[in-house]
């Protein structure tokens, strides 16, 4: 993770270059810099930190001291002068929904992407536009949502990974609004004090439309609950194979 401290803001950023994400937050800057730290064992040791003001110090070594009341943590840093930062991206048009649309768009979809990449398209999900309509498409099923005005149609695969990174963050508010701009080969996310910029999957998407049949001989109408204690009762014997 790449802490960058100028003089008024504190900008983290984590990039893989297939995903990046930048992310401002408030604190008091006594000496401006940059320094990069390992991003599993600092999400770690912050994780487990009080629920404080965390003080980071670093010296001439890159020695980096990460203290929190009465907890200290030495941990080795690197410079970050080699860091990646997130892309440009020269936005041309965006739509903006509340993200709690999103947020439960992404939850009713994601779980049926495959987890593998043998085929890399069935990673990700289908967002397409069409005048005020956003569809949400996975292999499995579908979501809808009106948007507030007509947007030019268009198509884009959003990788499965990058949509659970999204959900994850989001704070699921519905008066609280989520911007995604699309390119031909990026989309971003920008919301509170956060960018989220991802690289699209490449490809002619599944036509789902064709998969999924509306024609059935037989319709039932079930209690949820009951069907899905029913499912969780049946589990057990599964679990035990």
């Amino acid at each position: 993770i790449f802490i960058d401290a100028p003089t008024d803001i504190i900008k983290l950023t984590a990039n893989d270059m297939e995903l990046g994400i930048d992310t401002i937050i408030e604190g008091d800057i006594i000496q401006k810099g940059v320094i990069a730290i390992d991003a599993k064992i600092f999400s770690e040791i912050v994780r487990k930190l009080p629920d404080n003001e965390i003080t980071i110090e670093s010296d001439r070594n890159l020695q980096t001291m990460i203290t929190c009341e009465k907890a200290k943590f030495s941990i080795s840093a690197k410079s970050g002068e080699d860091f990646s930062y997130l892309p440009y991206i020269e936005k041309a048009e965006s739509i903006t929904l509340s993200q709690f649309t999103l947020k439960e768009l992404i939850r009713q979809t994601i779980f049926s992407i495959a987890d593998n990449d043998s085929n890399k398209l069935m990673t990700g999900e289908l967002f397409e536009i069409d005048e005020n309509i956003l569809k949400v498409v996975s292999l499995d099923g579908h979501r809808k949502t009106e948007l507030t005005k007509n947007y030019q149609t268009r198509k884009v695969v959003v990788p499965g990974k990058t949509l659970v990174e999204v959900s994850k963050i989001l704070s699921g508010e519905a008066d609280s609004t989520v911007c995604l701009s699309f390119t031909d080969n990026h989309v971003v996310f920008e919301f509170d004090n956060t960018v989220v910029v991802s690289r699209l999957i490449e490809g002619e998407y599944f036509r789902i439309d064709q998969m999924l049949s509306s024609d059935y001989e037989t319709k039932v109408i079930i209690h949820k609950k009951e069907l899905l204690d029913c499912i969780d009762r049946a589990n057990l014997l599964i679990k035990n194979f």
